[in-house]
């Protein structure tokens, strides 16, 4: 009965597969697995629940620009941190990375807490790219995750 709640409060999606591994979360695509059905192999959609769904909700979220989802009917969804690129790797412009990024998880339900929330900038190794470090707990969770993002003032990284 504590799975079945942990889903109802965490959730359940499609599973997301991402191509570039380095930790941008880019190139998405849909996770399929193969099955055998009636002595035939069968392609699905995978699927992803609880933590790790939490998980894959926060980076989409984060990952989306707020207001590209409003024809959707969800205005709020999303972070305004994208609007950065192109500016300055500023002590001004990385605050507001963070506040960007804090209003736009304050949206998210499923996280309860937010223990920390970094913008880390090494001005030798990457003078136009920051890395955003965050470690949260989710709703019935005792073990917080953390994630870490990468994000580059100038647009890739």
């Amino acid at each position: 009965m504590a799975i079945a709640k942990r889903t109802d409060i965490l959730g359940q999606d499609m599973l997301a597969t991402y191509r570039v591994t380095d930790g941008r979360w880019e190139d998405l695509d849909l996770d399929t697995f193969t099955r055998p059905l009636s002595g035939a192999l069968v392609t699905d959609l995978g699927a992803v629940q609880g933590v790790n769904n939490a998980v894959q909700s926060v980076i989409h979220r984060i990952k989306t620009v707020k207001g590209e989802l409003a024809d959707l009917g969800h205005p709020e969804y999303g972070s305004r941190h994208h609007e950065l690129i192109g500016e300055p790797n500023s002590v001004h412009n990385r605050n507001l990375v963070k506040l960007y990024l804090l209003q736009a998880l304050a949206l998210e339900p499923r996280i309860e807490k937010i223990h920390k929330a970094e913008i880390v900038f090494d001005h030798q190794r990457a003078p136009d790219q920051v890395r955003i470090d965050l470690t949260l707990s989710f709703v019935g969770e005792e073990t917080p995750a953390n994630l870490v993002i990468p994000f580059s003032f100038e647009g890739a990284v």
